[in-house]
C-alpha cells in the first residue's frame, strides 16, 4: 500500500486548511477550490444549534451497525466520571446550556436502548420523543462540515541512535510551561527553526528512526506505535507542543507547484520527498509548530485529548478551543467515508467526540479516527467529503428515566506540566486530571493554517 514512511502513528489530529486529498477518488474534489480558505474559519461563540424536531435527520441507519459503540460510549463515561470533567460543562458560551450530567444521562441511556435490542425505526422514535438535537453551524453558517481522518502509524525505531536510526523524536522540555487545559504556551516558546538550530533539544531525544520523514509525521499525526529491535513494542503519544502556527507540508508542495492540488494525498507527499530527500529539512523548517512526545502505557493508548482510548470508527476530533464543542459527547455524523480501497460511500454513524484537532480552529472542520496499521491508513489518507454533525442530548426533563451518579465539580490544577517517563519506561496516564490525549496538528488528508 503505502510506503514504509507511512506506518507511524498519528492521534489527535488534523489541521485545518492543507488538506491532503484522493481527487480522483472522490466527487468532492471538484468543489474544496471553492471553500479551502472557509474550512478553518473561527466560529463566534458555541458551534452548536439546536434544531426543531422536524428538522430531525433520520438515524436509522446508524443504528444498525453499532459495532464497537459501547466500547466507545464506555471510553467517554470513563472520562465523565473524573470529577474534574466537570467543569467543561456547561462552557462560557451563550447558548450552552449542556451539562455534565445531561452528557452523561444521555450516553447511560443510549448503553440501555443497545442492551433492549430495538430496532432502527424505534431508534429514531426515541431521538424524536426524547433527545434534543443541534447541529454544528458549519465553516458557513448552514451546517457544512468537511470531515478528514486520522489515523495510528507504525515505524521501526531504536531507543539509542545507530548507524541505521538517525532521526529521533523528543521529550517534554522542562523549561515548557503550557496551560493544562488550553495547551497555550505564555510568553511564547521558540520555532521549530529555532530549536534545531539552538541545540536545546540535545539531551531530549526519546526514539530515534530510520528516515527524517518519520519523526516529522509522529509530531504531526501526534502518536505512533513503534518497534523496537528486539521486536518490542513501544507507544508514543502527544506530550505538548511550542504552541505557534503549523504549516502543512501539502500546502507548500501546491503552492509551489511540484504537486497538483487534485492529486494531493498523503502518499503522493511521501513520494515526493522519497525522490527529492535534500528538500525536506528545508521545507520542514517552515512549519514553525514542534511538538513533543512521551511513552504511553498501551491499555490507555492511542488516546485522546480527553485522556482515554479512541476508537477506530467511533471517535472525532474537533476544535476544543474556548469549548465551542462539548467533549466526550455523542455525535451523528452524515457524510461520506472511503471504504477499503479508498472510495468514498456515503456514511452515517454515531461517534463519540473524543480528541482535540490541534490545528482545527473552526465549527466546519472535523476528523475521524480510522485506527492503525497501514489499512488505516489508505482510508484516512482518502478521507475528504463534505456533510453535517449532529450532537445527541437527552432532554432534561427526560434525565430522571436514567440511573446515573451526579458528580460534583473540582477545581482546575494550577500549572499542572506533564512529566517525562525515563528512558525505556512507558508512562501510564492518569484519566483525565489534565487531560493530554495526542493533540496532533494535522492529518491526512488535511493541514494547513490554524
Amino acid at each position: 500500500m503505502f510506503p514504509s514512511l507511512l506506518k507511524s502513528s498519528l492521534l489527535l489530529a488534523t489541521a485545518a486548511t492543507l488538506l491532503f486529498f484522493a481527487g480522483c477518488k472522490s466527487r468532492q474534489a471538484t468543489i474544496i477550490d471553492q471553500h479551502l480558505e472557509d474550512i478553518d474559519k473561527p466560529v463566534e461563540g458555541w458551534a452548536l444549534r439546536k434544531l426543531d424536531p422536524k428538522d430531525y435527520p433520520d438515524m436509522r441507519a446508524s443504528w444498525s451497525d453499532k459495532t464497537n459503540l459501547v466500547r466507545a460510549i464506555d471510553k467517554s463515561l470513563q472520562f465523565l466520571h473524573a470529577p474534574s470533567s466537570a467543569r467543561y460543562y456547561p462552557s462560557k458560551n451563550p447558548g450552552d446550556t449542556i451539562t455534565h450530567d445531561q452528557i452523561v444521562a444521555t450516553l447511560v441511556d443510549i448503553k440501555n436502548l443497545i442492551n433492549k435490542g430495538i430496532s432502527p425505526d424505534q431508534f429514531q422514535q426515541e431521538v424524536l420523543a426524547r433527545y434534543d438535537v443541534y447541529t454544528s453551524k458549519g465553516y458557513n453558517d448552514k451546517g457544512d462540515v468537511w470531515f478528514t481522518g486520522y489515523f495510528t502509524p507504525i515505524y521501526h525505531g531504536s531507543l539509542t541512535r545507530t548507524a541505521e536510526y538517525q532521526y529521533p523524536v523528543y521529550k517534554r522540555p522542562a523549561d515548557l510551561h503550557s496551560d493544562p487545559i488550553t495547551g497555550h504556551v505564555p510568553g511564547g516558546y521558540p520555532t521549530r527553526a529555532e530549536l534545531m538550530d539552538s541545540g536545546k533539544l540535545k539531551g531530549l531525544e526519546l526514539v530515534w528512526f530510520k528516515k527524517p520523514f518519520e519523526p516529522f509525521m509522529i509530531q504531526v499525526q501526534g502518536s505512533a506505535k513503534v518497534i523496537l529491535p528486539n521486536n518490542q513494542e513501544i507507544y508514543l503519544g502527544f506530550d505538548g507542543s511550542n504552541d505557534r502556527e503549523h504549516k502543512g507540508l501539502g500546502t507548500l508542495l501546491v503552492k509551489e507547484g511540484k504537486i497538483e492540488q487534485r492529486k494531493l494525498t498523503l502518499p503522493a507527499v511521501i513520494k515526493y520527498y522519497d525522490d527529492n530527500p535534500g528538500e525536506l529539512d528545508k521545507d520542514v523548517r517552515q512549519d514553525d509548530r514542534f511538538v513533543f512526545v512521551a511513552m504511553y502505557h498501551s491499555p490507555e493508548w492511542p488516546q485522546g485529548s480527553i485522556g482515554v482510548n479512541v476508537t477506530a470508527d467511533r471517535s472525532l476530533a474537533t476544535d476544543k478551543h474556548d469549548d465551542i464543542f462539548p467533549r466526550a459527547a455523542l455525535t451523528f455524523v452524515d457524510t461520506a467515508k472511503p471504504n477499503a480501497s479508498g472510495e468514498l460511500q456515503p456514511y452515517k454513524g454515531l461517534v463519540l467526540d473524543q480528541d482535540t484537532g490541534g490545528g482545527i480552529r473552526a465549527a466546519g472542520h472535523a476528523d475521524l479516527y480510522m485506527g492503525i496499521g497501514d489499512q488505516a491508513g489508505v482510508v484516512a489518507g482518502n478521507q475528504l467529503s463534505q456533510g453535517h454533525l449532529y450532537y445527541l442530548f437527552l432532554k432534561p426533563e427526560n434525565m430522571h428515566e436514567v440511573n446515573f451518579p451526579a458528580l460534583k465539580p473540582t477545581p482546575a490544577p494550577k500549572g499542572l506540566t506533564p512529566g517525562t517517563p525515563k528512558k525505556g519506561a512507558h508512562k501510564t496516564p492518569t484519566t483525565p486530571t489534565t487531560p493530554r490525549g495526542t493533540g496532533s496538528d494535522d492529518m491526512f488528508p488535511g493541514a494547513v493554517k490554524k
